[in-house]
């Protein structure tokens, strides 16, 4: 089974707080993780939270990279969802989380647009993992 899409959700902690508060910052990191993940960038919009957070989303050819900023928590929840197989979200992702000073990360991959028996679409988790510290679970 082939799916349309794949999605990845991200939980970023223990990021830089300055970077997570910084419009600036966050916007050129979204967009050069949209480009190492080999997406053509279509929009962004971008909005700064008073009195602090950040949230945007890259719109790409292939689909959306979003992200919303906690800086007095050091939290980033991230999503990456690209269409086709040009494109490589978990690029994205590790470029994310290295220019966010990201400690811990926990990412869950859901294949998505699959064709069932019925022509209807469905998903499935097919990758989760939680790293922190001593901790690492995985399971596909």
């Amino acid at each position: 089974m082939k799916a349309m899409g794949c999605h990845i959700i991200a939980e970023m902690s223990h990021c830089n707080e300055d970077i997570l508060s910084d419009l600036s910052k966050i916007k050129d990191i979204m967009v050069k993780a949209a480009l190492e993940a080999k997406a053509i960038i279509k929009e962004t919009a971008f909005h700064r939270f008073m009195p602090q957070g950040v949230s945007g989303v890259v719109v790409i050819a292939e689909s959306h990279l979003s992200i919303h900023t906690w800086p007095e928590l050091g939290y980033a929840a991230v999503d990456v969802y690209t269409c086709g197989e040009k494109t490589k979200p978990n690029k994205a992702c590790e470029y994310l989380a290295k220019y966010l000073g990201a400690k811990d990360v926990s990412i869950t991959e859901i294949k998505r647009g699959l064709p069932n028996s019925s022509n209807s679409f469905t998903h499935i988790i097919s990758r989760s993992n939680v790293s922190g510290g001593d901790q690492i679970v995985q399971s596909a």
